[in-house]
Formats: structure tokens, sequence, C-alpha cells
């Protein structure tokens, strides 16, 4: 099963799993890492290092926030890995989608192409839809 971080801004990431967990239920091979006001990007890339060595073998995804920040700007420096991919504007549909499907599917790509067309598809602008 490919392993999943969650790597945002604040304690964004464990309110998300937190949520996610609530509505689904348990999750393995899930870890949370939170860029924090005057957090050391060198322990941060210490422990990515050390979680992308746990997740080797199945794989892993990356769950950042926003595209341009630090968070993804940390992960994206793990591209070069062909197992890891890295997905940015995480949301809750996107979290259950990849929960829901990641034994399923045989790589990161794969599975992020999967959770990055969820998150999409849940952005809906409620009063245009109902005018419809």
């Amino acid at each position: 099963m490919i392993g999943i971080i969650i790597l945002t801004h604040g304690s964004l990431g464990v309110e998300l799993l937190k949520t996610a967990e609530m509505i689904i239920g348990k999750q393995d091979k899930v870890d949370i890492l939170s860029v924090q006001s005057g957090s050391s990007f060198s322990e941060l890339a210490t422990r990515l290092d050390s979680l992308k060595e746990k997740y080797q073998n199945d794989g892993l995804l990356i769950l950042t926030d926003m595209f341009g920040g630090s968070p993804s700007n940390i992960a994206m420096a793990y591209l070069d890995d062909k197992n890891i991919e890295v997905v940015t504007g995480v949301n809750l549909p996107m979290i259950i989608k990849a929960f829901s499907i990641r034994k399923d599917v045989t790589s990161p790509q794969e599975l992020a192409k999967f959770a990055s067309n969820t998150a999409k598809d849940s952005i809906i602008i409620a009063g245009e839809l109902l005018k419809k």
C-alpha cells in the first residue's frame, strides 16, 4: 500500500487527517509533517529522508497545501525519485479518495491523478449548481 505524507503549514495536516479518519476510519501508513513558524527546513528534510526510506518499496504520495509554499517547495525536492509523487492543494475529498483507493493502484503517480481529479471535481459553486 502506498504511503501518504500530509505536509502542510501549521496544524492543517493534523486536522485533515483527524477529520478524514472520523469519516472513513483509522488509516495506516500516513505521516504528518508540519511547517511551523521558525521550523528548521533541514530538520524537515531529515524527517522526509527517513520517511522516503520507510516507503521506498511501496511508493509515497506527498500531499501539500499550496503550490509555491514552503511545504510544496520542500516536497518537490523529492520528485527525482520515481517512487514519489507530490500533489498540492490538499483538501478533504482528495485525502478521502487517496486513502480509499491506494490499495488498488500501482504507483504514486496513478494515485496522484485520482486524488487530484477528485479534489478538482469537489469544487462546486453551490448557487450556480442550484440555479440550473
